[in-house]
């Protein structure tokens, strides 16, 4: 079975985790505060049944203390319980505020437990194939909780407080039981009856919506395209916003859909059930009246009886932390099942061998086909390719052309579907993948902005060399970003984030200068491939200058592969392959390809065309 099948398998069935997988996480997350919420969860299991009795025991005295006044014995006696209720109602009062600062403190820990185990467990692979699978993507966002507001992080303190609820309404059927066995009993089981029926209804509804994840992440999505400043700007000049909103209202409502029929189920089954606490209500009620026309209750006792006919709805009743619960249980899985489903793919990319050095002779590409998971072609078919070492490759093509890939392969985010990848004669795959993977620096066409300082973001090409600020330096003047970090407010110091506290943006092409600073900064501590996707695409006409000025000191030692639709950045390269519907088609240094008037010639002499002006 597929990742992706077994995936959507799990996702209908609608699994949740236990409570006893709720309780371990907490546990584990925090010995003592596991402590203190139970012992949270058992006073508000008992306090409700404890202020009823308080209650009635206040108005069992006050005929003796009406009837002897206030001086006397009887009057004292009320005295004392006034006291005593107001010591259990004022505890009460303090119950809800503890518990929410304790649930505050144990979900955020347990929160960022969850979150770091999906970081890692998204994180574990060494291709990113996962990442464009829908199915991962339909999981991740369930084990998020981001679609529905419901946290996984949220079900361990959730559950307690849900069972202690439970057990306070157990302790009002027990305290009926007390003056009627049988009807304490039948209160008991209409509430049980009650809650399983809504239950499963409600559970039913969960699971519908459930199946219907990819269409609220498509909800989503439109929301974040509002709401954040690079893609806002399309919007309002384009004047989108109306349809922005309309694609978000259709998604959500065709994935809400899904649990239309299993909330008209809901409500006829609520129907039914609240005929049926009804009966039972009236049934009580009946019972109390009579045995009190009988004399055979006292007053306290009916003052305790009937509103601990209240306090037994806690037993069978749905709450919203009931509906919530649901939820985050059902998330917990796609956790664990994450974990699992991710690792075999670090598997099967794993190598053992040590990278350091290489390549000495070069880099082949042999026979190299690779076609998308839902792809129905081959992007690559074929692929023949060398690249010498020491020396500087460009490859140029059509958008589509298989470029993108092409990089993606050689640094082991995927791998040949069939074909190989040699190093120094050495299948890549022989490798340790994420030692290769420092091997190779890449400067991509758009690069990560970390929303940290000018100086770490340059240092995350090698983090393990930090420390080595010469060569941070060094390397921001080859690429030309020194001169950006002259006119920056804080220098390195500056955060490049806007959305953070003195911090400041860079244009698009200061974020290429500090990318391919970056790169090189990883050159310089053991990577030997240099990998530069469109390196001065975003670059103004006097920057790319410089950068052509620059190429040979740059690449210097180094085995460089640039990607590029710009032939003055290309030309410099010491050999040009053409790649062409995932093959290469031509080869040879930028004057052998003119000559040839081929595709490159032709593309050459469209582009140079344009700086001539019209002959």
């Amino acid at each position: 079975m597929t990742q992706m099948a077994s995936l959507a398998i799990a996702a209908s069935t609608g699994e949740r985790a236990s409570g006893r997988q709720a309780w371990s996480l907490l546990w584990k997350s925090s010995r003592p505060l596991g402590v203190l919420v139970v012992a949270w969860a058992i006073a508000g299991a008992i306090t409700p049944a404890v202020v009823v009795a308080a209650l009635g025991l206040i108005v069992g005295r006050v005929p003796g203390a009406i009837q002897h006044g206030i001086g006397s014995a009887s009057g004292h006696q009320l005295l004392e319980a006034l006291v005593g209720a107001a010591a259990v109602y004022a505890f009460s009062l303090i119950l809800d505020p503890i518990g929410s600062s304790l649930g505050i403190a144990a979900k955020a820990r347990i929160t960022g437990e969850l979150q770091g185990r999906l970081l890692k467990a998204v994180s574990a692979p060494v291709g990113v194939s996962h990442l464009e699978d829908s199915a991962v993507l339909d999981r991740l966002a369930r084990a998020e909780g981001s679609l529905t507001g419901f946290f996984p992080g949220d079900a361990p303190v959730t559950w307690v407080g849900v069972v202690a609820s439970r057990i306070s309404g157990v302790i009002g059927c027990v305290v009926v039981s007390v003056f009627c066995w049988w009807l304490g009993i039948v209160l008991l089981l209409m509430w049980v009856g009650v809650r399983k029926v809504m239950l499963t209804a409600v559970v039913r509804q969960a699971t519908e919506l459930r199946g219907e994840t990819t269409l609220m992440r498509r909800a989503w999505y439109f929301i974040g395209v509002g709401s954040k400043v690079r893609d806002a700007k399309e919007i309002r000049v384009f004047g989108l916003a109306d349809f922005v909103g309309g694609r978000f209202h259709s998604a959500y409502q065709d994935a809400i859909t899904a649990g239309q029929f299993g909330l008209k189920q809901l409500h006829r089954r609520a129907a039914v059930c609240w005929l049926v606490v009804l009966a039972g209500y009236v049934l009580a009620l009946v019972v109390i009246a009579i045995a009190a026309r009988d004399h055979r209750i006292a007053l306290r006792s009916l003052a305790i009886l009937l509103p601990m006919l209240a306090v037994t709805q806690a037993t069978g009743s749905v709450s919203y932390d009931d509906i919530g619960l649901i939820w985050a249980m059902a998330g917990l899985p796609d956790v664990d099942r994450l974990e699992q489903e991710l690792r075999p793919v670090d598997d099967e990319l794993a190598g053992h061998r040590e990278p350091t050095g290489m390549p000495v002779s070069g880099v082949r590409f042999e026979s190299v086909h690779y076609r998308y998971p839902a792809g129905t072609t081959d992007v690559l078919d074929g692929l023949d390719l060398e690249l010498a070492a020491g020396t500087s490759t460009a490859i140029v093509g059509v958008n589509g052309a298989g470029k993108s890939t092409l990089v993606s392969l050689l640094s082991r985010l995927r791998d040949p579907t069939a074909g190989r990848i040699t190093v120094d004669g050495l299948d890549v795959r022989e490798f340790e993948p994420r030692s290769w993977q420092r091997a190779v620096a890449l400067m991509p066409q758009d690069p990560v902005r970390y929303p940290v300082t000018a100086y770490d973001n340059i240092a995350f090409g090698a983090l393990a060399h930090r420390d080595d600020r010469g060569g941070v330096e060094d390397c921001a003047r080859l690429s030309g970003f020194a001169e950006v970090v002259d006119g920056l407010p804080a220098g390195w110091q500056t955060v490049l984030s806007r959305e953070l506290p003195g911090g400041s943006d860079l244009s698009g092409g200061q974020w290429q200068r500090l990318a391919l600073a970056r790169a090189l900064f990883a050159t310089r501590h053991g990577a030997r491939l240099l990998v530069l996707d469109e390196p001065t695409a975003a670059l103004d006409v006097r920057s790319e200058a410089q950068f052509y000025g620059r190429f040979i000191e740059i690449t210097r030692g180094l085995t460089t592969v640039v990607i590029s639709h710009r032939f003055a950045t290309v030309r410099r390269a010491d050999v040009i392959f053409v790649l062409d519907g995932g093959r290469i088609t031509e080869r040879g240094s930028h004057d052998e390809l003119v000559a040839a008037g081929g595709t490159y010639a032709a593309a050459y002499e469209l582009q140079a065309a344009r700086f001539r002006g019209p002959s």
